[in-house]
């Protein structure tokens, strides 16, 4: 159930992109055998001589780390660091000093039955998925390649241009698709497409686009459905659909809370 951020695959292809990357367990030693207490995947880059260390959604506490043991185990990590800044954004607040105002994550809980999960759509959005499936439009699961990938991911580079949100850059996605294509799902009906990169039991919404008609078709709602059954279907139990921006993209906001997802805030980003 590990964000994306924590996954071998994130690492991966941060390596592809010039960073280094750190892995990182801590253990208790004070029983016969170490236990592992905490895993952390760290993200470091060097800009203008300084190092600086990017944890992001971790260190990942297992269930043999009591909450009062905590501290203790991200000083351990600190230690561990090479000599530079060392950042954070954490699941929780962990007693840390918010550099940043703490993000909001939208996740979708795939453990539940279809009918449940459909119940639990807000009527509108669950209207216009009905409107989508009475047009008779198809979906299709396409093999991610580079050239499938290509319009998307301007498309997505034009947006973050604009200022409208901050996200992964669209080379991380090319990075990726190198590293590990068969860890990406793009999914596409009329002139809309969404991108997921599933990791494990998890699962994470990247990046999605239409144009007019897609958006008069309801068609991110229908490939947004199509997509949780088939991630079901494999094994995911957790769709994260990203972070929210009430601010700067509220229709996009409210298109993944009214899916029946939950929001929940993340600790701020800090020095570890």
């Amino acid at each position: 159930m590990a964000p994306l951020q924590q996954r071998w695959v994130y690492g991966e292809t941060a390596k592809r992109l010039g960073c280094e990357v750190i892995r990182l367990c801590v253990f208790d030693r004070n029983h016969p055998i170490a236990t592992p207490l905490a895993i952390a995947q760290v993200v470091m880059r060097t800009k203008f001589g300084i190092r600086t260390s990017l944890l992001t959604r971790g260190p990942l506490f297992l269930p043999e780390c009591p909450q009062s043991m905590q501290r203790d185990a991200l000083a351990s990590l600190r230690r561990a660091l090479p000599f530079g800044v060392h950042l954070m954004t954490a699941e929780t607040r962990l007693r840390r000093m918010g550099l940043t105002a703490a993000p909001e994550v939208v996740e979708l809980d795939l453990s539940k039955d279809l009918e449940t999960l459909r119940a639990g759509m807000h009527g509108k959005w669950r209207n216009a998925l009905k409107k989508a499936e009475g047009t008779g439009m198809k979906v299709a699961q396409l093999q991610p390649s580079l050239g499938m990938l290509m319009p998307l991911l301007r498309a997505e580079k034009d947006r973050q241009a604009q200022g409208r949100y901050r996200g992964l850059p669209p080379e991380f996605m090319l990075a990726m698709q190198e590293v590990a294509p068969k860890s990406l799902r793009l999914f596409s009906a009329s002139d809309a497409q969404m991108l997921f990169v599933s990791h494990g039991t998890s699962a994470s919404y990247q990046i999605g686009h239409t144009s007019a008609e897609g958006r008069a078709l309801n068609a991110h709602n229908l490939i947004l459905w199509h997509a949780i059954r088939r991630l079901k279907s494999e094994g995911v139990l957790r769709l994260d659909l990203g972070t929210l921006d009430r601010d700067k993209a509220p229709d996009l906001a409210r298109f993944k809370l009214r899916s029946g997802a939950e929001a929940r805030h993340l600790a701020p980003a800090a020095l570890m």
